[in-house]
């Protein structure tokens, strides 16, 4: 009887190990979401910082190199950005495929938990029986005993 147990409580502490690494790796995920997120904010922010200073240096008449040169700065930076944004979704999409995958362990987690506490609650009926066929033996032989 105990085997059964057993067997259930293995499958229980796999199934929690899965889930502890799955939680691990979302873990890691999220924090690279965030870092995703503050370099496209950093980018942002340079971006703007380019812009607006193209816009006052068209009006003061700059050099043309300079303004080319800040023109391909942006360029460059939003091209970053749209490789960052590419990672983020890409991160994204693997949150989710982690959340839907500790979705389905902890149903199986939850179904070995049941189908353990079942077989437990079975065992410990069973023991009840067992003990109250001993014990209801016991006392025919003390009452046969008794009228001899």
């Amino acid at each position: 009887m105990m085997v059964k147990n057993d067997v259930w409580k293995t499958l229980v502490d796999k199934e929690n190990s899965i889930i502890a690494k799955l939680c691990e790796k979302k873990e890691t995920l999220f924090l690279e979401k965030k870092r995703l997120e503050t370099r496209i904010a950093d980018i942002d922010k340079y971006v703007f910082e380019y812009t607006s200073g193209l816009q006052q240096e068209s009006n003061v008449e700059y050099g043309l190199k300079k303004i080319n040169d800040r023109m391909n700065m942006i360029t460059q930076l939003m091209s970053a950005r749209s490789d960052l944004e590419a990672f983020q979704a890409e991160c994204n999409q693997a949150l989710g495929a982690i959340a839907s995958r500790i979705a389905v362990h902890q149903a199986e987690l939850l179904k070995f938990n049941k189908v353990r506490d079942s077989q437990r609650k079975r065992d410990i009926s069973s023991q009840n029986r067992r003990e109250d066929k001993e014990l209801d033996a016991l006392a025919l032989n003390n009452f046969i005993a008794e009228m001899k």
